[in-house]
This record gives structure tokens, sequence and C-alpha cells, in this order.
């Protein structure tokens, strides 16, 4: 399976914070996690944009755990990426954190889906 590394925030995590890690590895969400890398939820650009609307400029008072979604879908390092691909579709997060138990291991976005699923060669010849 196609997998990258993983970045995760922490359910204390302020938003800024969030943000700042989000724009620094190129992800629109991201899995939050324990002290133990335990799956916790997810947390995406729009949940910080929602309450951007309603705190303002007081985001950097309002912690991750309080805008997550609470139960992420999430794959198993085993599943086929046909699998995740309809995961994801099902979720509609752009990024399915992968875990061992509960334990956090990767990430898997939908690009990477996408371009294991599709053939380059086709893409070039619908392109020319």
């Amino acid at each position: 399976m196609v997998m990258c590394r993983s970045a995760a925030v922490f359910q204390d995590s302020n938003v800024l914070e969030v943000v700042r890690k989000m724009m620094a590895h190129g992800c629109p969400s991201m899995p939050v996690v324990n002290d133990d890398a335990e799956i916790m939820g997810m947390v995406s650009m729009c949940d910080i944009l929602k309450v951007a609307k309603t705190e303002g400029k007081d985001v950097d008072k309002v912690t991750v755990d309080k805008i997550m979604t609470a139960v992420p879908a999430t794959a198993d390092p085993e599943q086929s990426i046909e699998e995740i691909a309809a995961l994801m579709a099902d979720s509609s997060y752009p990024v399915i954190p992968i875990v061992k138990g509960k334990r956090l291991v990767g990430l898997i976005s939908a690009r990477e889906v996408v371009d294991a699923l599709v053939d380059p060669h086709l893409l070039t010849a619908l392109a020319a």
C-alpha cells in the first residue's frame, strides 16, 4: 500500500498550532492522537473555518478536541487501495489515517489513492 509518513496533532493543540502544521505538511486534514499515538479523531480545514467564524480572533484559545470528528474513518495497513478509495469516498475526508489497533501508523491522501489507481499512461493519453 502507498502510505505517507504520519503527521498528527495532539488533542490539546490549539487551532493555530494545527493550521501551522497543516500548512507545513500540505495536509487539509490531520489525525488527532493522544500521548500513546492512538487515534482520537480527525480535524479538517473546514472544522477550523467553522470555529474561526464563531470565535474570530480567539481561535488560539480553542483546542482541537472541541472541534474534531471524534470517530474518524480509518484503514488498516493490510487493506487494498480499492477498499481505501471506497472508505475515502464514503467519509468525504481527503486523508485517511492508517491504524494498527488504535495506534496511528501513517496517512494516505486522496492524491496517493488516485495515483495508485490510475494508470499514468492513460492520463498522458487523455491529456494529449
